[in-house]
């Protein structure tokens, strides 16, 4: 599979070359990869995650460009953790010929959280962040790129930047229950406690039942009213 893999990435670069922009694909080779990336989808839900890999590679080998199956292939990787790396490298590679795509550039971003890599994740978020503001911010995944941006700034006490990004995915998704709760909880270490328990009170309307904790620990009994 290893050998496999390297051959595709030698295909993307010997074939389409790492900044080219028009790519000869026919109609076949598009449907085909169409055809291979749902058979993967099925496998993947079945638990077939050897088959449903080999599927998705089958369909970037056949349209280059068919981002769907870059996209199942994130979803194949947080499903089975061993193919981590292995998404991760075609993913990159995949930045060279579907470019400025922020959904990529997040997925990325997400699996190098996961893997502990919170420069590389944070670097991507960034990238996903600004593709979005190209591309347009409706996009239901958007909101997600500041919240875990902001949860990496929060992490490593950059508290004021986490504000930022956590208000602005509350600007973006204003029921955005984690946003308020995580928020919260960097008014509290600012040591703005009435606007943390604001927050805290909020994320409980929201469905976060953890900020009743952090409201019967931290806020006068009014506010937890």
């Amino acid at each position: 599979m290893k050998l496999k893999l390297i051959l595709l990435l030698v295909l993307f670069t010997a074939k389409y070359g790492v900044f080219a922009q028009e790519y000869n694909i026919s109609l076949f080779q598009t449907n085909k990869a169409i055809t291979l990336t749902n058979e993967g989808i099925e496998n993947l839900k079945s638990d077939r995650w050897d088959k449903a890999f080999n599927l998705y590679v089958e369909a970037i080998a056949a349209d280059v460009t068919y981002r769907n199956s870059y996209l199942q292939l994130y979803t194949l990787a947080m499903a089975d953790s061993s193919r981590i790396d292995t998404v991760i490298s075609i993913l990159q590679e995949s930045k060279k010929i579907v470019q400025q795509d922020d959904e990529i550039c997040y997925y990325l971003g997400e699996m190098y959280k996961s893997k502990g890599e919170e420069n590389r994740a944070m670097a991507e978020f960034s990238m996903a962040i600004a593709f979005s503001k190209m591309n347009g911010e409706d996009f239901r995944l958007v909101p997600r790129y500041y919240f875990n941006r902001a949860n990496i700034c929060l992490g490593k006490n950059r508290i004021s930047t986490a504000v930022l990004d956590y208000t602005y995915a509350l600007n973006l998704k204003p029921d955005y229950g984690l946003a308020f709760a995580n928020r919260g909880i960097c008014f509290f270490k600012m040591g703005e406690i009435e606007a943390a328990c604001k927050d805290w009170k909020q994320a409980v309307k929201l469905g976060v039942s953890q900020s009743e904790e952090y409201i019967d620990k931290n806020c006068h009994k009014e506010v937890a009213q």
